[in-house]
């Protein structure tokens, strides 16, 4: 590497991941030293604080539509990539049961809410949010469907796995977006401001939230999966993300933005799922660990070509 190139390097470390690591850590500390209860401040998150940070976004935000559907495209079709060697692998790998489930979870779940959303904003900024945005939106519509789908089958039917994901709060609140972007019927006043600043506390509180969950994470079970799952997530996932964004003919903010958001590691929301329907959770806890790790080498290396 060149000077200029270790001081770019150096200007992503401080700039764009060092605040995110130390949000990250002070969750982790705080869970470690307080033993807080995370379930229920998760629950915060998930009832109040993503449902206004998803629904003032798209009230305030600008969109091409163009690109947002090329990015909508670029996201399923790598998630159905993803997903289909994820599979293939498992079957190779003769995982079974719960284990094959989770394994293909934690692959296509992404961690592109609390971790991602946060990076793209310090990284390229509200344009680069706003893209970011969408992409987390279909990861948690679409993603959220099949992974309850496949930790729930053989115990209950796909039309349950859709019913319970249309329930999510952050999909009610995208619909209540969108209806009212269009039909400009949207709280006015102290009323959305107060929406908007509910939006804005979610933002770090999605940092402090990982944190503490990894604080209470063992990765020692399922080593050499998890390990597994680990080099598809981090390297494999970035890579197929590459070749799908020129595909569909991605550029510029939006193109850095679906590549980021591809790369991210496992959502700490598999570990909700897989606990629910006991599909094989110590490996998803290990998984969200190990990949939230390595993401600290691989994204900043992302983020300099990038940018």
């Amino acid at each position: 590497m060149t000077g200029e190139s270790i001081r770019s390097l150096g200007d992503i470390l401080l700039q764009v991941l060092a605040p995110i690591v130390l949000m990250v850590g002070i969750g982790f500390l705080l869970q470690r030293r307080l033993h807080l209860d995370t379930k229920s401040i998760n629950r915060v998150v998930y009832f109040v604080l993503s449902p206004a940070l998803v629904y003032s976004s798209i009230l305030s935000l600008t969109f091409d539509p163009s690109t947002t559907g090329r990015s909508v495209l670029f996201a399923a079709l790598h998630m159905l990539l993803m997903g289909s060697i994820a599979y293939l692998l498992a079957k190779k790998w003769r995982y079974q049961g719960g284990l094959a489930s989770a394994f293909v979870i934690t692959t296509i779940l992404l961690n592109n809410g609390n971790y991602g959303l946060p990076l793209n904003l310090f990284a390229f900024g509200e344009t680069g949010f706003g893209y970011a945005l969408v992409l987390f939106m279909f990861n948690a519509l679409v993603g959220g469907a099949i992974s309850i789908f496949l930790a729930i089958r053989g115990k209950s039917n796909g039309v349950a796995a859709l019913r319970r994901t249309l329930m999510q709060p952050i999909i009610i609140a995208m619909v209540f977006g969108v209806f009212s972007r269009f039909t400009h019927l949207a709280p006015t006043g102290s009323l959305m401001d107060m929406i908007s600043m509910a939006g804005q506390a979610a933002i770090p509180v999605f940092l402090l939230v990982l944190g503490m969950t990894l604080a209470q994470t063992d990765v020692r079970a399922n080593l050499a999966p998890v390990l597994r799952l680990t080099t598809v997530r981090m390297l494999v996932g970035p890579a197929v993300a590459l070749a799908v964004a020129s595909l569909v003919h991605l550029s510029g903010v939006a193109y850095s933005v679906a590549i980021l958001q591809a790369s991210m590691p496992s959502a700490v929301n598999t570990i909700v799922i897989t606990n629910e329907f006991d599909a094989a959770p110590d490996f998803t806890a290990g998984a969200v660990l190990m990949t939230t790790l390595a993401s600290l080498i691989t994204l900043p290396f992302l983020l300099f070509f990038l940018r």
